[in-house]
């Protein structure tokens, strides 16, 4: 019966994480838009890859959570400047649950974040 309760009460406190972290994501996608590249690079670090288009450019972070019943999660997050000024982010991969979408983004975008 302990293990059982020790069971429910750890998943109750795991879930909890996910949805704060999927709320963080969403966050994000307002809070940082604004943010100058030198910012940017300072709170989330070097991006593994980077590409630019006319005045566009694209900074791209990878991260990947652990592996969830088989599932592996992972987030590539794609920050959209223009004139070293972030416009937009577009998250892909497999991000998180139907409830807890994009929260594996935020893993990459936590130290952006004002708490």
């Amino acid at each position: 019966m302990k293990k059982l309760l020790l069971i429910v009460l750890i998943s109750f406190l795991l879930s909890g994480c996910v949805f704060h972290r999927a709320e963080m994501a969403s966050r994000a996608k307002s809070e940082l838009i604004g943010m100058s590249k030198e910012d940017l690079l300072i709170c989330a670090g070097v991006p593994v890859k980077q590409e630019k288009i006319d005045n566009l450019e694209f900074l791209t972070y990878s991260g990947s959570g652990g592996d969830l019943g088989g599932i592996l999660y992972s987030c590539e997050a794609t920050f959209i400047l223009k004139d070293g000024i972030i416009e937009k982010i577009n998250y892909q991969g497999y991000t998180g649950g139907p409830l807890t979408k994009d929260e594996q983004c935020a893993f990459i975008i936590e130290n952006c974040l004002k708490p």
